[in-house]
């Protein structure tokens, strides 16, 4: 069966379903927000948290992370055969989506994921029919389901320094070509034609975009936040972190490099590298850490930097607010700047003033307490969501 014809039967169905479910979608709770279809770094767990009333849609769930949705459409049980099991990955996103259209109001989609076959107008029908029917519409891109390589490359030219399109673009000729860079220029066009409220780092991650888009927001467990403790009373031996969720992207290779010369050059240092792990080992890393090395190509600071500033461990990245404007001068000092050529330079920096290490943490932490947890980030969401809940746009009377 070709992906046409699937994705020409999901359209069908979601019509139909849409008009059967309704009378029983009087007798159902109501939602103000679905959030989904991908949870990439819990972002779409930690938004629906932060907003009252939400609902947890998901495709299908990341081996990663242990945390409970209200609906996922993919399932990996054999209890009912194979052919149960492709149907609903099939044909269980449109029935899904019809159910809780006649139930919410409004969709918060979380990567470039949807609810039926996306890829073959970047979203363009689904979004259609959820204007249609007067549902709010919100886009939270992630990175690469939004950034172009191309756009990226022609930043680091202008610049001279590498980014994540330009890794991109080094590891993976996909990248390169012509069909992936229009299918993000479509996937903007159709966020622009129809999403009310977009979320995205400007730059980081650089994109076809041409309506006004708020700070990228990491909604990241006010209960996450670790008091002080006495990590940095002793410091006969000092823990360093890296937990790359990708290793290219990431820059790993270079951490690597940096690393062997410093245990090398410092014995009391010991260097954990978590890779594959469930995210509740790298929670626990964190919690026996003092610095945390984040990602090397990226303008903004990663989930596991935020996770690791509100651990109150020192941060290294490459994020600057030079680089993207959307960090804003508050975020100067929050962490250690460092690129691949200049990591291993920052952290022995760091290392030959051991005693500067605690206030460090301390000024990572109050930023991202303040500009990254979960109540600052639903009080940025909640004033960017203040528009009316029925937007009209020429898309919906089309």
């Amino acid at each position: 069966m070709s992906d046409t014809t699937v994705f020409s039967r999901q359209k069908l169905i979601l019509r139909v379903m849409y008009w059967m479910l309704k009378p029983f979608a009087l007798f159902a709770r109501r939602i103000d927000w679905v959030v989904g279809p991908e949870d990439i770094a819990l972002m779409a767990t930690n938004i629906a948290s932060a907003l009252p009333r939400s609902y947890t849609a998901i495709h299908a769930r990341n081996r990663f992370y242990d945390v409970p949705y209200d609906a996922v459409i993919q399932t990996t049980s054999t209890a009912l055969g194979g052919r149960w099991a492709t149907w609903r990955r099939l044909y269980g996103g449109p029935i899904l989506l019809a159910w809780l259209a006649n139930r919410a109001r409004g969709f918060i989609y979380v990567g470039g994921g949807a609810f039926l076959e996306g890829h073959h107008d970047e979203r363009d029908f689904e979004f259609t029919f959820l204007r249609r029917h007067r549902r709010r519409l919100v886009c939270y891109f992630t990175g690469n389901d939004i950034r172009s390589p191309k756009l990226m490359a022609e930043l680091a030219a202008r610049t001279g320094r590498p980014n994540l399109g330009t890794r991109l673009l080094e590891v993976d000729p996909l990248f390169a070509t012509d069909a992936y860079d229009e299918s993000r220029r479509l996937r903007a066009d159709v966020a622009d034609r129809h999403a009310e409220v977009i979320f995205n780092a400007r730059n980081d991650q650089l994109s076809y975009l041409r309506s006004p888009t708020h700070p990228f927001l990491y909604f990241h467990p006010d209960e996450q936040f670790a008091p002080r403790s006495a990590t940095f009373d002793d410091l006969s031996t000092i823990v360093i972190v890296h937990a790359p969720s990708s290793p290219v992207l990431k820059g790993t290779d270079a951490v690597r490099a940096a690393m062997a010369r410093i245990t090398a050059a410092h014995p009391h240092v010991e260097y954990r590298e978590l890779i594959g792990v469930p995210h509740s080992e790298v929670l626990a890393a964190l919690d026996e850490a003092h610095i945390a090395l984040n990602e090397f190509y990226s303008s903004v600071p990663g989930v596991f930097g935020v996770e690791a500033m509100a651990r109150r461990c020192v941060v290294v990245t490459s994020a600057s607010a030079d680089d993207e404007p959307d960090l804003g001068v508050e975020s100067r000092g929050a962490w250690v700047v460092a690129d691949v050529d200049s990591l291993h330079d920052a952290v022995a920096g760091l290392l030959e003033h051991p005693q500067a290490l605690a206030a460090q943490a301390d000024r990572g932490w109050e930023w991202a307490r303040t500009h990254a947890s979960a109540s600052a980030s639903r009080a940025a969401m909640r004033a960017a969501l203040q528009a009316p809940a029925a937007v009209v746009r020429e898309a919906d009377r089309a």
